[in-house]
């Protein structure tokens, strides 16, 4: 009996980890399938796409340390909201540290906006502000839901 229950509950944890890794794929996928349609219709040099991917490669790093951080500061406020020492002092100041991480996040993310927008030419600013804040998410979507009409 104790053997059947181990083995069903390795078989619901595999499971998990197996579609957290897959959905994990899907969206590292559709990130660089935005990336390069964002590129295309830019039309970027050669030299543009290096700078763009650079800056993406050093973007990316940061925000990993920067998630980190935060995904750290919520696991210590959830150890806090269930211990017994509870207190408004330390409960406002991991709420401030979490809000000044989450800051520094979209703070980080308008800079490498900024970044890529500076190497790009009149002609491609001029299309960079035409594209809509959203619209390359939801081109993101649309192929998304593209890929699972066309697995049925």
């Amino acid at each position: 009996m104790k053997k059947g229950i181990l083995l069903l509950t390795i078989a619901v944890f595999s499971l998990g980890l197996f579609s957290q890794i897959f959905a994990q794929r899907q969206r590292m996928e559709m990130r660089e399938r935005i990336h390069n349609r964002m590129e295309e219709r830019l039309n970027l040099t050669d030299a543009q796409k290096a700078k763009v991917e650079e800056l993406r490669l050093n973007h990316q790093k940061k925000m990993i340390d920067l998630k980190a951080n935060l995904e750290k500061k919520e696991v210590e406020l959830n150890a806090l909201r269930r211990s017994d020492k509870l207190n408004r002092s330390d409960l406002l100041k991991l709420t401030k540290e979490i809000s000044e991480i989450r800051n520094s996040m979209a703070v980080e993310k308008a800079n490498h906006q900024m970044d890529i927008y500076e190497l790009l030419d009149n002609n491609q600013k001029q299309i960079w502000r035409e594209m809509k804040p959203g619209e390359m998410m939801k081109e993101g979507k649309r192929m998304k839901m593209h890929r699972h009409m066309d697995k049925d």
